[in-house]
């Protein structure tokens, strides 16, 4: 009596333990991702492109120059979809730029978006990110 009732308390922390474990996981995006990291003007950037039902582009800058101002064209198929502004906000002591939510509707075929993010009067980068059918 006393082994089943270890293999079984076993087996039950085992199955909690997993569930905790996929309870604790980081959340998955809905559809393919595509993203683009590097440097601009000092500041470090990442450009993510979510394929879902439409496309969402999103971009953040870390370490941006305090009190600089940021502009983000989004091009879908060479097509203007999304133009931000945003100011430099402190967080956490750092200076930060976050552009969100530039949404375009999916195409037939493939899909390509061309990013610019550029300082206002600065540099600026241009990033391309391709979806193939």
């Amino acid at each position: 009596m006393k082994k089943q009732l270890i293999v079984l308390t076993t087996a039950g922390t085992l199955i909690a333990g997993t569930g905790a474990a996929l309870v604790a996981a980081p959340a998955q995006a809905d559809g393919p991702e595509r993203h683009a990291y590097g440097t601009v003007a000092g500041a470090s950037y990442e450009i993510a492109v979510e394929k879902e039902r439409r496309f969402e582009v999103d971009a953040d800058l870390d370490d941006v120059a305090a009190g600089s101002s940021w502009r983000m064209v989004v091009r879908h198929e060479g097509k203007v979809v999304g133009t931000r502004t945003a100011r430099a906000v402190r967080d956490d002591g750092r200076w930060e730029v976050d552009f969100r939510e530039v949404r375009s509707k999916n195409t037939k075929g493939a899909d390509t978006f061309k990013v610019t993010i550029k300082r206002v009067g600065g540099p600026k980068v241009v990033r391309t990110l391709r979806f193939a059918r």
